[in-house]
């Protein structure tokens, strides 16, 4: 059965509080003097992947096809993988789907009321501990009330205590109880995707001189406030939290080039994106917030 993962309210709730935030504007530059530094940035090394968007990077690589069966695909890469020195892009494709049971279990911390039978989470069957956090988790000692979905298969609900029937309304996380309320089950569509690769360069000097070719810009005619904000940026971050003029012509000569990776919103005042920039003698790759209106 597949971990629960979808959704959190505790996590609704702070990205609802998040979305009336304003960040600050920013730039930060990076010395890339050579072909493995620049490939560095513009791809993923699979020996930083989980165990899963390994398997499923690695398989593609080996031409397997692995699969993987979920509601969405877990590996998504925005950019080339590297492995043993050569680069691939991962593609994935739905080959097939069906419509599971799920159900939501919404966990209440220190609930008022703690009537009802009560079963420790150690004791519960694997698939009960399976759709439940971890004890000792942030989703658990949190104070905020979150639900999590899980989906039962029909043998899973005939093992469930707490679905289908619940024996237990009450679970004890080590020292805190919390009151378990469960709705469904609904219907919910879940696909197999199989990961796919194809080699884009056999080694960083290819990859990079494509990047260089294709990407690379140069920062010039710098008034003396822009030298200073690059100069603020290299090996570092820049923020710029008031609007300026140095600032807004300074992002509108990025917004001229085409950037390695950029948002895909392609919004024309907002500029958001991983640069390849010569400055002064040196390559960078650059990192870049900003708008060319002076702020929106």
């Amino acid at each position: 059965m597949q971990r629960r993962a979808a959704l959190l309210t505790v996590l609704v709730l702070l990205l609802i509080g998040l979305s009336g935030c304003s960040y600050a504007e920013s730039l930060s530059m990076h010395p890339a003097p050579n072909a493995t530094v620049i490939a560095e940035h513009a791809t993923l090394d699979t020996s930083d992947l989980d165990e899963e968007a390994h398997r499923l990077a690695v398989g593609a690589v080996n031409g397997s096809g692995p699969t993987v069966t979920n509601d969405y695909p877990p590996f998504t890469p925005d950019r080339p993988i590297a492995v043993d020195g050569t680069y691939y892009n991962v593609s994935w494709s739905a080959i097939d789907s069906r419509q599971v049971p799920t159900f939501v279990l919404e966990i209440e911390k220190d609930p008022t009321n703690t009537t009802g039978d009560r079963i420790a989470y150690r004791d519960l069957p694997a698939v009960d501990q399976h759709a439940l956090p971890d004890p000792g988790s942030t989703a658990v000692t949190a104070d905020e009330t979150i639900a999590t979905q899980a989906v039962y298969n029909e043998s899973e609900q005939a093992a469930s205590v707490l679905v289908s029937g619940p024996r237990y309304e009450l679970v004890e996380f080590e020292d805190r109880t919390v009151r378990i309320t469960v709705e469904g089950p609904s219907p919910k569509t879940i696909y197999t995707y199989r990961y796919e690769a194809e080699q884009v360069a056999a080694n960083s000097d290819e990859l990079a001189t494509r990047l260089e070719s294709t990407h690379l810009f140069t920062l010039s005619n710098l008034s003396t406030a822009q030298q200073e904000i690059v100069s603020d940026a290299i090996d570092g971050t820049y923020y710029q939290e008031q609007e300026s003029d140095a600032w807004t012509r300074l992002v509108e000569q990025f917004d001229a080039a085409d950037p390695v990776y950029g948002d895909a919103e392609n919004d024309s005042d907002y500029v958001d994106g991983e640069y390849l920039v010569r400055y002064d003698g040196t390559v960078y790759w650059a990192d870049i917030y900003g708008y060319t209106d002076g702020g929106a």
